[in-house]
């Protein structure tokens, strides 16, 4: 899991740096768009709540964008280091 977590967050790294954003202002940049993802993600079960006929292909990307969203934000926006008292 280490691993896997070092790599969303080297790719998220690498996207803002060709936005532009400092590597001063990274971890907390980090922890925005985490955020950010877990509150798109729940965008993308909204349609599914709506309406009752929905495609089983549509449903099915739409869960998957949702899942592929949510662990991705909590893995941004959620930083596992123990702080000192």
């Amino acid at each position: 899991m280490s691993r896997f977590k070092q790599q969303v967050e080297s790719m998220a790294a690498r996207i803002l740096k060709r936005a532009g954003v400092p590597a001063a202002e990274m971890p907390d940049t980090l922890k925005k768009t985490g955020r950010g993802m877990i509150l798109f993600s729940i965008l993308l079960v909204v349609p599914l709540l709506l309406t009752s006929h929905v495609p089983l292909a549509v449903t099915i990307v739409l869960q998957l964008g949702y899942a592929a969203l949510m662990c991705t934000g909590v893995i941004l926006a959620f930083d596992d280091a123990k702080k000192a008292r």
